[in-house]
C-alpha cells in the first residue's frame, strides 16, 4: 500500500496553464533553430524544394499530433508517449516505444546543445571577430539548463515563451525582407554562377521537385527532417500532470504549436530558397550550414538570425530536458526503469534524479562523438567546415541523424496504437488519425534512411557516419526489446502494472 508520504513524492503540483504548455511544445520544436539549421539538413537532398518538404512534413505532423491530442483528451500522464502506447496497443509496445522515445530525446538534446555552442560561437565571431571554441558555450548551456529546470518549472516555461515570441518575430521579418528582394543575380556562395529568375520574389518551383531540379526521394528525405523540425510538439503531453485542465490545454498546445510552426517554416524555408535561387539552391544551400543567415541582406540581419538560432537551440535543449526527464520519471515511478528516476525533490517538486541523469548522458554523447571520430570525418559531415565550430556542427548533425529514424519509428508505433485503440473501442477518429500518422511516419523513415544505403550521386562514397545511422536505430530497438523481454519474464508484477498510473476520463 502506498503511503501519503510516498504519494507526495510521486505527484506533481498543478502549476501550469495553456501558455506554459504551448511554450513547452514550441521550445522543443525550436522554430528559430530549425528554421536556421534543420532546413539546411533537409536541403542537402531536397534543395530548392525544401519548402515543399516542410509542407509535407507539417501535414504529417498534424496527423501524428491528432493522435496525441486524442490520447491526451483521455489520459493525463507524465509518461506521455510511453503511456499512450501501453494503453493504446499493449505493454510491449509501450515499453519499447517509451525506451526508443527517451533514447531519441537523449540524442536530440545532446545534438541541440552542441548546436547552441556552434551558433553562439558563430554569433560572437560575427559581432566581434573573436574565435571562441563552441564547447565553451555548450558548457554554459549545461549550466543554464540546470539553473532553469531543476528548481521551478514555471520559470523555465515563462522564459521559453518570451524568447519564442521574440526570436520568431525577428526571423519572420528578415524572411519577408529576403523575399521582397527576390533571387540574387549570381550565386551567394561563389559570387559568379548566374541564378535563374533573378529578382523574382515568387517561384513555384519551390513546391515541385522536378522544377527545382531534385528527386522526389530527395523531397521525402527532406520531409523526414521537416517532421523532425516539429518533433517536440507532443512534448507538452509530458507536463499533463502539472497542467490545469490538461485534457483541454494539452491538445490545444500540440495542434496549435504544429500549425504555428508550419506557417513559420513555410515562410522561412521559402525565403531561404528564394535567397539562394530555387534552382541554384540545389548546390548552394547544402554548401552553407547557416540557412537564412547566409542569404540575409547584411551583416546585422545575419547576426540577428544566428542570435535567434542560438537562443532557440538553448531553449530547445531545455524543453528536451524537461520532456525526457518526465518520461524517465513515469517509467521509474512504475518500476519499469530504476525507481530512483520516479522520485520528486521534496522542495522543488522536480524529478531531479532523472534530470541529472539526462544531463550526464548528454555530456557523454557530446564528448564521445567528438573524441571518437576523426577530424576528417567531422569536417565531411559538417559540410566541409574546418574551423573552431566544426565539432559543434558535426555533433549536431550526427546526433540528430541518429535520432531521427528512432523518433519516426515511435511515431509509427503511435499511429498503430491509435488504430488498435480505435478498433478496440469502435472509435473512428482514432482509426483515421492513426492510419494517416502511420503512413507519414513510414515515408519519413524511408526518406531518412534511403541515403544510408544509396549514394546521393552516382559513384559517390557514403560516409561511415551516414552508413551506420540505421544500425544505431536497430541497436536501440534491440536493447529495448531485450529489456522488455527480461522485465516481462523476471519482473512479472511490474510488467502487469505498466502504464497504470494516469488520470483517465
Amino acid at each position: 500500500m502506498t503511503t501519503a508520504a510516498e504519494r507526495a513524492d510521486q505527484e506533481f503540483r498543478k502549476s501550469l496553464g495553456l501558455k506554459d504548455v504551448i511554450a513547452q511544445s514550441l521550445s522543443v520544436i525550436a522554430p528559430a533553430m530549425s528554421g536556421a539549421f534543420l532546413t539546411y539538413l533537409a536541403s542537402t537532398q531536397a534543395g530548392g524544394a525544401t519548402p515543399l518538404a516542410f509542407v509535407l512534413g507539417a501535414l504529417g505532423m498534424l496527423c501524428i499530433g491528432a493522435v496525441v491530442a486524442l490520447f491526451a483528451r483521455n489520459l493525463s500522464s507524465a509518461g506521455s508517449m510511453y503511456t499512450y502506447l501501453a494503453k493504446g496497443a499493449n505493454r510491449a509496445t509501450g515499453f519499447v516505444g517509451g525506451w526508443c522515445y527517451v533514447c531519441a530525446y537523449l540524442l536530440f538534446g545532446a545534438g541541440v546543445l552542441s548546436g547552441f555552442g556552434f551558433f553562439a560561437s558563430q554569433l560572437v565571431e560575427l559581432i566581434s571577430g573573436d574565435l571562441i571554441g563552441w564547447y565553451w558555450f555548450t558548457l554554459l548551456g549545461f549550466i543554464a539548463i540546470a539553473l532553469l529546470n531543476f528548481f521551478n518549472i514555471t520559470v523555465s516555461t515563462r522564459n521559453q515563451l518570451a524568447f519564442l515570441v521574440l526570436s520568431m518575430s525577428v526571423m519572420v521579418v528578415i524572411a519577408f525582407i529576403v523575399i521582397a528582394q527576390g533571387s540574387p543575380e549570381v550565386s551567394v556562395v561563389d559570387g559568379e554562377t548566374p541564378v535563374a529568375n533573378a529578382g523574382d520574389s515568387f517561384d513555384a518551383a519551390a513546391f515541385w521537385a522536378p522544377s527545382a531540379g531534385v528527386s522526389w526521394v530527395g523531397v521525402f528525405f527532406g520531409m523526414s527532417f521537416a517532421m523532425l523540425s516539429f518533433t517536440g510538439s507532443e512534448s507538452s503531453a509530458a507536463l499533463s500532470e502539472e497542467t490545469h485542465d490538461s485534457r483541454r490545454n494539452i491538445p490545444r498546445a500540440v495542434i496549435g504549436s504544429i500549425a504555428l510552426g508550419g506557417l513559420f517554416y513555410l515562410i522561412v524555408s521559402y525565403a531561404t530558397a528564394i535567397g539562394f535561387g530555387v534552382e541554384q539552391a540545389k548546390t548552394d544551400w547544402p554548401a552553407t550550414a547557416t540557412g537564412l543567415a547566409a542569404v540575409a541582406p547584411d551583416k546585422t540581419t545575419s547576426a540577428l538570425v544566428v542570435a535567434a538560432a542560438a537562443g532557440a537551440s538553448l531553449f530547445c535543449a531545455l524543453g528536451l530536458h524537461t520532456a525526457s526527464s518526465r518520461v524517465l520519471f513515469a517509467m521509474g515511478r512504475e518500476g519499469v526503469l530504476p525507481r530512483g528516476f520516479g522520485r520528486l525533490h521534496p522542495q522543488w517538486n522536480t524529478p531531479w534524479s532523472a534530470m541529472s541523469f539526462v544531463l550526464g548522458i548528454w555530456a557523454l554523447l557530446i564528448v564521445g562523438s567528438v573524441l571518437l571520430v576523426s577530424r576528417d570525418a567531422q569536417v565531411a559531415l559538417a559540410g566541409g567546415v574546418d574551423s573552431n565550430v566544426t565539432g559543434g556542427v558535426f555533433a549536431f548533425s550526427l546526433l540528430l541523424n541518429f535520432g531521427t529514424p528512432v523518433v519516426m519509428f515511435v511515431y509509427l508505433l503511435l499511429g498503430v496504437a491509435g488504430v488498435v485503440h480505435g478498433v478496440r473501442g469502435a472509435r473512428k477518429n482514432f482509426i483515421v488519425a492513426g492510419i494517416a500518422a502511420s503512413i507519414f511516419a513510414a515515408v519519413a523513415i524511408f526518406g531518412g534512411l534511403y541515403y544510408s544505403f544509396v549514394p546521393a550521386e552516382s559513384g559517390a562514397e557514403i560516409l561511415l557516419a551516414v552508413r551506420i545511422i540505421p544500425w544505431v536505430g536497430v541497436g536501440i530497438l534491440a536493447v529495448g526489446c531485450a529489456l522488455a523481454a527480461w522485465t516481462r519474464r523476471s519482473r512479472a508484477a511490474v510488467w502487469a502494472d505498466m502504464g497504470h498510473i494516469f488520470d483517465e476520463v
